[in-house]
Order: C-alpha cells, then sequence, then structure tokens
C-alpha cells in the first residue's frame, strides 16, 4: 500500500519543478543539482528514521520525546549540512564559474539537510501516536517532503537571484 501512496506523494513532489520553467529554462545548471539535492535529503533523513525506529523498538524513546530526539538531531544536523553543502557550493562555483549558483546550490543542501534530518528523527514518533506503523509508512513521507523541501530550496532561490545566475 505504501508504495503506491509514494507514487501519488512523488507525482506531487515532481509538479513542484515545472512551476520553475523559466528558472530552468534561464539556468540549466540547476536540473544537475536537482537530483543531489533531494537525494541527499532523503539519504540524511533515512538515517535519521533509522536511528529512531532502533531507538524506539528498544523502549530507549517514546512518542513523547519527539521534541527531546529533534533537539539532540539538530546540532549534528548542522554540522552534516555545513559541511555537505559547503562541499556542493564549491562543485558548484568549479563547475559553473558563479559564485552565487554555488552559494544557492550549497545552502539549498545545507538546509535541506538539516531540515530531513529533523523531519526524519521526529517522524517515526509522530507516526507510533497516530498508530501508523512507522517502519513502513517513515520512508515515503520522509522522500516526498524532502524533495519537495529541496526542489523548492533551489529553485525557488533561484527564481529569487536569478540575475545573478545568468
Amino acid at each position: 500500500m505504501w508504495l503506491t501512496v509514494n507514487l501519488i506523494l512523488d507525482l506531487i513532489a515532481a509538479s513542484v519543478i515545472p512551476l520553475f520553467e523559466e528558472t530552468i529554462d534561464a539556468v540549466l545548471a540547476l536540473v544537475f543539482f536537482l537530483p543531489i539535492i533531494s537525494d541527499m535529503g532523503g539519504n540524511t533523513g533515512s538515517q535519521s528514521i533509522g536511528v529512531t525506529l532502533r531507538e524506539l523498538t528498544a523502549g530507549l524513546i517514546t512518542p513523547r520525546d519527539a521534541w527531546r530526539v529533534i533537539r539532540r538531531e539538530f546540532p549534528l544536523a548542522i554540522i552534516n549540512g555545513a559541511v555537505v553543502g559547503l562541499l556542493l557550493a564549491i562543485v558548484g562555483l568549479v563547475w559553473h564559474g558563479n559564485p552565487y549558483l554555488g552559494l544557492l546550490v550549497g545552502f539549498a543542501l545545507a538546509a535541506n539537510t538539516v531540515i530531513a534530518a529533523c523531519i526524519g528523527a521526529s517522524l517515526p514518533l509522530l507516526l507510533r501516536r497516530f498508530g501508523v506503523d512507522p517502519a513502513v509508512a517513515s520512508g515515503p513521507i520522509l522522500t516526498t517532503i524532502t524533495d519537495l523541501t529541496g526542489f523548492f530550496l533551489i529553485l525557488g532561490g533561484a527564481s529569487l537571484i536569478l540575475p545573478y545566475l545568468i
């Protein structure tokens, strides 16, 4: 069932991209970074889900501990986001020669990484609270959120600074 739900959610996430067709036409390099930013968000969130599921199963945390889990995850997510964001910013700068593109893709990846880690850490607890099996439902929901967030961050950001990217 969740694969079908995931397909529907993926269609929703992908529907964001055509909203920024003019921006993509102006800066085709953005297309290269879209899957990287969404994939890294998904991977980060999946790791957080795994840790939370392990602790939930072991009885170390309960759904009431969601804020504590997020507070614990947030500093590590900031560090990870900063590191991978900086690396991708360097790729964007070197590959395209545009510091604004580098800053944009670096920021988008860093922000998506932080968001994904925090959601991944808390989503299984929220799902458990509502009686949904977090082991089955967390992945598809997280993937959609991180894809949507990543697409909006890079494409929306590019739309805001478009004159500096061309």
